[in-house]
Parts: structure tokens; C-alpha cells; sequence
């Protein structure tokens, strides 16, 4: 990327903040419930929550056309909830991987569809995920202590949210700005974990509202190499690394011992009044980068690490009449990978690796809710989007420097016969997407709805894409519910995806030739994948306390993109790159297809025991699959699943205390390698788990909170599995990977 396009987004993030100040536009929710309220309320009035993130409309969570989970912010303190993981992870059809990739830590899989960036991730309707869609992990980069409810809705949002909503959209509400409630919260707990965020609401004249908060964590880590005698850190004393390729010795110093700390921060910021809302997020994760490697061929220190950023700005107006209400939205977005960040493994020969990538969104959005009569309502709207990004470089020899034109060396290529080494080619994308959709809602008596929606978009990178929704609620006894949904989705191919490249050259004459045994290189021509899915779902009050829900799912995922080799593919590369042979090239490719179906029983219940109040909730989640593998028409199991998992919560109140226990069964764990590489039908198991989440606090004079979290109380020695095939016991990486043991974090809260 040249200069001049580098300080163009600059300059238009600057314009872009500078027009929020001046321009009227907001995506709030109106008729909000406090959270003293929602622990009244009765089980149909919890169950039946006023959610807005299905529609953009708010409406009742039962009347809504999705399966939609609403977690309120009592239930987020009740819980000790500090990520979205952690609330994914008691949800369900949700499968949560900690540790299982070196760049996002977590993968996140819902109903069968992996990887988090599958997931859209809102706050108060805009989008705070990774604007050009590079994978983020869940952590406390997210901010969950603002949220007065997080909406997590399940399957195909492509209809009225556009790319990247396939496997559901996940939105945090924030509190109100006029609440002039403020907290302060500090916690500290073993292994080196601390963490402490302040919120701040205040009402200034004329009816101004801000509100200003920010977060601050960082967390150490259980010492594996104390845990778990497969983290051997012996070389990290000696400075030779017995790798799978041979003996190693980095030149670069090491720190001895095992280090794997993760930080993370964020900040926020809002100013309202009447309609008006303006809106400014920033949140950073960093993660070690060594994740899933076994300690021979990877170094586990705090400076090997990968970090990732996005700030994002919005202002919106909102403005209504008895019947019509406009909604003017202007977001900016920018994302940008931390330039220290870096891999360090014998992929580089154990030497520092760095990475650097960037990504901008500037985004218009007009929607206009009509309400025709009182059985028709109309919601429709249109966007803009204007997007630049430099996707993600090979191993850099050094951090790129930003001043000037982005550029760098790859790692490994400098000699003394020639001490330039060679010159990384970053990729420079512009490029937009128009999009306009209108959705439909009948209710041509009291107990019976319809959805229709279509949405259109067209982006200059791929294409043409025309996603439609339709479903039907029908309440044919006063206590039953039905419904019967059908949606697609798209999961455009982002620059990430279609440009990342990695992998190294070698020279063995001192620099005078060159060659390489692989390398990833990327593939401009990726199209979108698509997915339709068909679900079905009945909820029966059996009794006064007590819910039942039964949810069943299918879903096909059609041009999957797997690595495949460049020869007899796309044919870019022919075994060469930089005018050297390389061995082996790979390429990411729209191949193959995907077949999930699944579903879950839920129980929900409310009830009091003398003076204490409980809440129980329950399910029991199945999910399966096949894929076509890279290459040919065979059919075979999805990999990184554990099809059966069952989960159990109760959270309780007795005056000034409160407590909450969650357990976590998970049946057998389905990895990526096969039990005969020879016949690829059946994949390789590990064990499942049980993991046991366990939370109390007690109030005083409704002011301050003393509270106390443990996770993993069982204290398991549990494995999760990672994304790729792991098979040979010789492998750079683990079948699967380590978890934390039991840790106790205690923490105080103010509110003021």
C-alpha cells in the first residue's frame, strides 16, 4: 500500500469522526427494562424479553422470527460472566475451543458452523466486529459490563445485516445513558489474572447524556510446563529446540521458562440526546501466538504474541411520526494488527516472524420502519460501504514501519551476499458494497405472524447476492409457540481469507539461490460461500414455572473454501514465487459443500424455595454433519464438534446474596484427523469433559458487591480439539488442545 492511500484513511477516519459531531442520526432500543425488573419478573415476562436484533424492529422475544437467547446484565453479574465466550459457552448449540488457534484463541462454533468470524458481533446495532472481517478473539476485548442485554440470535442474518451473518448475530445492548447509574469494578484472582473497568453515566444540560467507560485486563496463565508434562521447556534453558524438522538454536534471545500472557483493553465512549446518538468503541486483544504447538517447536514467551485492534465510530439519528420512523446511521471502522506482532516457531527457524495487516469501513445506512395498519408493518432500508485493507503479510525479518510507504523484508531472506533480502508485496484492496432490503410482517389475527424479507447486495470484489427470510409464529393455545423459519446467509471472502499468505524461503549458498518447501500463498478469485437454513421449534408452558422448548435445525453450506494445492487448481503459481522453485504452494479454494442438522430440548424454570428465588435453566444439544473433503466427491464426518452436550444452570438469590452454578457435559470430541488416513470415514476422538463454572456475591446497601468466581471447580485435566489435522504423533502441533485448570478470581463492585 502506497502512502497516499495510507494517510487516506487516516484522513477519512478523522472526517468521519468530525461528521458524527455534526450529523443527526441511532440504532437504540426503545421500552427498555431495568435489570432490578427483569429479576421480577414472572418466567413468560423473562422468556419473553423485548428484543430488536431479529427484526430491527422490537417486538417480544417469542413473537420474534429466529431463535433468539437474551442474556441481561443481572444475569451477566449473577454469572461472572467476563467474555462472550463464557456466555457462549452456557448456550445452547454452541461449541467454545479455548486455546485452539495461535491469531483468535477461541473458535467458536455454532450449530456446526465454525470460526467466529461467521458470527456478526453488534454493539447497539453497529457493527463492532472487524470491519473488513478478520477473525477476533473472544475475550474481554468485547465489553460486557456496559451491556444491559446481549441478543444472540441463532442462523442466517444475511437478509437484513448483510456479509458475514451466517451462523447468527450476537448484539449488546448497552445500558441506557440517562440510567445515571456508574460502577467500578476491580478483581484479582491466581495465576496471575487481574482486571478492572469503570462506567460512567452522566446527565448534562439541555438534556445531554454521556456515558464513558473502559476496561482494562491482563491475565498471565497457568504455567502449562507445572500443569502438564507434555510442556517440556527444558530448550528454553538450553537454546537448542529439538523441532519436528531437526535441531534448532535462534539467534534472537529467549526468556527462559513459560510465558503465555493475554491483554486486552477497551474504551467507550456515548453522547445522547432525544434521537440523536453518537458513539465511539475501541477494544484490543493480544494472544500468545504459540498456541497449539508443542514447546519444541514453538517459543512460549510474552513478546511472541499477536494483537489486534478496532476502533469504531457512529453516530444516528432517529426520528419518528405515529406511523413512520427514520433511521440515519453514518459508522466508520478501523482495524489494525498490532506491527509488533509476531509467530515465532520452526516454521521461521525459531527467529521472530512479524505480521501486519489493516482493514477501514465507512458505512451509510437510512432504514424506515412503516407501520401499514395494526396487522402490517414495513421495514426497509439501504447501504453504502466503502472498504480499503491490507491483508495480512508473510513473516516480516522486522515490524513494519509505518511512516511512508508500508512495506517490509521476508524473514529469513537477508545474507550477507544479499543483505536486502527480499521485498514483501502487500496487496492494496479498495473496494465497496451497495445493499438495500425490505422485510414484511403480517399478523392477520392475534396469535398467527408472518415474515418475509429479501435483501440485495453488490460488491465490487465478488458479485451479486440476493439473500431472502421468511418464517410464521403461531400460538395456537394460549401457552404454545411455533415456529417455522427459513433464511440464507453469505459469508463474503474477505481479504483475509483470499490474500493471506505465510510460509518461508531457505538458501543453503549463502544467499546466492533460494527455495522454499511450502508456502500459502493467496487466491484473488474467491467467491462468497452461501448457506440456506430450515429450523423449526415448539415452546410449551408445561406449568406455571416451567418452560419447555424443542428446536430442530438444518442447514447447507454450499463453495466452502479448504487449502488446496496451486497444481491442478487455480494454477497461479506453477511451483514458483519470487522467480524461486518452491516445493509445495497452497491455495485457499471454493471447493466442496457442508451438511449440519441438529437441534436441542430447553427447560426454563422460576421458582422459590421459602426466601430463595431460583432460576433454573437446562438442554440437552445435538449436532452432526459431513463435508465433501478437498478434491474429490466423498462425503465424511465434521470435524471439531462434540455432538452431544448437555448443560445445566441454576442461579439463585436469598436477600443480598446471590449465587450461580453452571455445569458443562461434553460428550466425545470429534478432531480433524482420521483413524486410517488411508480411508478417510471415520475421524479420531478425544475425550469430553465436564466443566463446572461456579459464582457468588453478596450486596451491600445495594452499593457494593463482593464477589467470588470459580472456573473449572472440578478441577479437569480436559483437552479441546484444534482446526487442523494434528494425526502424527510427530507432529509441529498437539492432536488437541490443553486447558486451564481450576482458578479463583475475586472481585469487588461499586455502584454509584
Amino acid at each position: 500500500m502506497n502512502k497516499h492511500l495510507q494517510t487516506m484513511n487516516y484522513k477519512f477516519f478523522f472526517l468521519l469522526v468530525l461528521t458524527c459531531t455534526l450529523f443527526r442520526t441511532g440504532f437504540a432500543q426503545k421500552d427498555e427494562v431495568s435489570s432490578d425488573e427483569l429479576m421480577e419478573m414472572s418466567l413468560e415476562d423473562l422468556m419473553n424479553i423485548r428484543v430488536i436484533t431479529p427484526t430491527r424492529n422490537v417486538q417480544g422475544a417469542n413473537e420474534a422470527p429466529a431463535t433468539v437467547m437474551v442474556i441481561t446484565a443481572e444475569q451477566i453479574k449473577i454469572r461472572g460472566y467476563r467474555t462472550l465466550a463464557e456466555v457462549l459457552n452456557d448456550l445452547p448449540d454452541f461449541i467454545v475451543n479455548d486455546k485452539s488457534d495461535p491469531q483468535h484463541y477461541n473458535v467458536i462454533t455454532s450449530r456446526g458452523l465454525q470460526r467466529q468470524d461467521l458470527l456478526l458481533v453488534l454493539l447497539d446495532g453497529i457493527r463492532i466486529s472487524s470491519p473488513t472481517n478478520e477473525p477476533l478473539p473472544f475475550l474481554e476485548n468485547f465489553p460486557l459490563y456496559i451491556a444491559r442485554q446481549i441478543e444472540v440470535v441463532y442462523g442466517p442474518g444475511s437478509a437484513l445485516y448483510g456479509a458475514d451473518a451466517m451462523a447468527g448475530v450476537i448484539n449488546i445492548i448497552t445500558q441506557k445513558a440517562d440510567s445515571q447509574e456508574s460502577s467500578l469494578q476491580a478483581i484479582g484472582g491466581s495465576q496471575g489474572y487481574s482486571s478492572g473497568n469503570l462506567f460512567l453515566n452522566k446527565t448534562l444540560k439541555n438534556d445531554f447524556h454521556i456515558s464513558v467507560a473502559g476496561q482494562y485486563t491482563h491475565d498471565m496463565q497457568p504455567d502449562f510446563s507445572e500443569v502438564y508434562e507434555e510442556y517440556n521447556v527444558d530448550a528454553y534453558e538450553t537454546g537448542v529446540f529439538n523441532t519436528a524438522y531437526g535441531p534448532m538454536t535462534p539467534q534472537q534471545p529467549l526468556t527462559a521458562g513459560y510465558e503465555a500472557p493475554i491483554k486486552s483493553y477497551n474504551f467507550y465512549s456515548s453522547l445522547d440526546k432525544g434521537g440523536f446518538s453518537m458513539k465511539v468503541l475501541h477494544h484490543y486483544v493480544q494472544v500468545p501466538s504459540s498456541t497449539t504447538l508443542k514447546p519444541n517447536n514453538g517459543v512460549y514467551n510474552k513478546d511472541v504474541f499477536y494483537g489486534q485492534g478496532v476502533t469504531t465510530g457512529s453516530a444516528s439519528y432517529t426520528a419518528s411520526t405515529d406511523r413512520l420512523e427514520s433511521i440515519s446511521t453514518l459508522t466508520g471502522s478501523y482495524y489494525e494488527v498490532n506491527p509488533e506482532s509476531n509467530y515465532r516457531n520452526l516454521y521461521g527457524g525459531m527467529e521472530h516472524g512479524y505480521k501486519y495487516s489493516m482493514g477501514s469501513m465507512m458505512k451509510i445506512e437510512e432504514q424506515l420502519n412503516y407501520k401499514v395498519s395494526e396487522k402490517v408493518n414495513l421495514t426497509g432500508g439501504a447501504t453504502y460501504e466503502f472498504f480499503q485493507s491490507i491483508p495480512k503479510a508473510p513473516e516480516l525479518q522486522e515490524p513494519v514501519a509505518k511512516e511512508g510507504s508500508i512495506g517490509g523484508t521476508l524473514l529469513n531472506s537477508a545474507t550477507p551476499d544479499n543483505p536486502n533480502g527480499f521485498e514483501v508485496k502487500f496487496f492494496s484492496l479498495v473496494y465497496n458494497n451497495v445493499g438495500a432490503y425490505l422485510q414484511g410482517q403480517y399478523a392477520p389475527v392475534r396469535n398467527l405472524s408472518f415474515t418475509a424479507g429479501l435483501r440485495y447486495d453488490h460488491n465490487s470484489r465478488f458479485g451479486s447476492t440476493v439473500n431472502p427470510r421468511i418464517g410464521a409464529v403461531y400460538s395456537p393455545f394460549k401457552h404454545t409457540t411455533i415456529k417455522a423459519l427459513y433464511g440464507t446467509a453469505f459469508w463474503a471472502p474477505s481479504p483475509h481469507v483470499s490474500f493471506e499468505s505465510y510460509g518461508s524461503f531457505y538458501t543453503e549458498d549463502g544467499g546466492q539461490t533460494y527455495q522454499s518447501g511450502f508456502l500459502h500463498l493467496p487466491n484473488p478469485n474467491l467467491e462468497p460461500v452461501t448457506s440456506q437454513m430450515t429450523e423449526l421449534s415448539l415452546k410449551q408452558r408445561v406449568r406455571r414455572n416451567l418452560d419447555l422448548t424443542l428446536t430442530l435445525y438444518n442447514s447447507r453450506v454450499e463453495n466452502t473454501i479448504t487449502n488446496v494445492p496451486d497444481n491442478g487448481n487455480t494454477n497461479l503459481y506453477n511451483n514458483e514465487f519470487l522467480g524461486w522453485n518452491v516445493y509445495y504452494i497452497e491455495v485457499p479454494y471454493n471447493q466442496g459443500k457442508q451438511e449440519n442438522y441438529g437441534g436441542n430440548i430447553a427447560l426454563n424454570s422460576v421458582f422459590s424455595l421459602g426466601r430463595i428465588d431460583f432460576n433454573l435453566w437446562s438442554s440437552i444439544s445435538y449436532v452432526d454433519g459431513t463435508v465433501t473433503l478437498a478434491g474429490s466427491d466423498t462425503e465424511t464426518e465434521q470435524a471439531n464438534l462434540a455432538p452431544w452436550q448437555f448443560r445445566i444452570g441454576l442461579d439463585g438469590s436469598l436477600g443480598n446474596l446471590d449465587f450461580s452454578a453452571r455445569l458443562l457435559q461434553a460428550g466425545a470430541q470429534r478432531t480433524a484427523s482420521f483413524v486410517d488416513s488411508t480411508n478417510p470415514d471415520e475421524r479420531e476422538t478425544v475425550d469430553g469433559y465436564s466443566l463446572l463454572n461456579i459464582s457468588t456475591g453478596y450486596t451491600f446497601k445495594n452499593r457494593a458487591t463482593l464477589f467470588v468466581n470459580i472456573q473449572n471447580a472440578l478441577d479437569q485435566r480436559y483437552k479441546n480439539t484444534v482446526a487442523w489435522d494434528a494425526s502424527n504423533p510427530d507432529s509441529e502441533t498437539f492432536n488437541s488442545s490443553f486447558q486451564n485448570p481450576l482458578r479463583v478470581m475475586a472481585g469487588l463492585r461499586f455502584m454509584f
